[in-house]
């Protein structure tokens, strides 16, 4: 891959520890995180920042191909998902994309936001008076089903 002089590296972690370390000390505009890290895995790390209020975009770059671990990304707030072997075309596009203030997902992927799409009009088809939640219920009825799921 041939560097991008609109982009600057600023620091590289081996860990997520160490990532979100780096993001408090270094505050970059966009982190790319790998999902399978040790010490606090790039979930981990993407909702501490987050939490932190971090002023930073987070992109994911991993092997995961699956549905629900996109879906976990997207919920955490991240925008962008990029997957490994599209690394080498869509990650200068990805920060690109992400820095400018827009979302990024690997193509191959992006059906999953339609399935998502698709869940959520069948759902409020089925169940009207779930638009009528205040963002706050919807917050609560949310993590219940998550410690349903569990």
């Amino acid at each position: 891959m041939k560097a991008d002089s609109a982009i600057e590296i600023v620091g590289e972690a081996g860990d997520g520890q160490q990532a979100l370390r780096l993001a408090e000390e270094l505050t970059p505009d966009v982190i790319v995180l790998d999902i399978e890290m040790p010490i606090l895995n790039g979930l981990q790390a993407a909702q501490e920042i987050i939490k932190r209020r971090l002023p930073v975009d987070i992109i994911f770059l991993t092997m995961y191909k699956e549905e629900d671990m996109f879906n976990e990304a997207m919920n955490i707030g991240v925008k962008g998902y990029v997957l490994k072997e599209n690394a080498v075309s869509d990650i200068v596009n990805s920060i690109k994309s992400v820095a400018s203030g827009r979302y990024f997902l690997s193509p191959n992927i992006s059906e999953f936001l339609v399935n998502k799409s698709d869940r959520i009009r069948s759902l409020l088809r089925k169940k009207p008076q779930l638009e009528n939640l205040t963002v706050t219920e919807r917050k609560v009825l949310k993590l219940i089903s998550e410690i349903k799921d569990e």
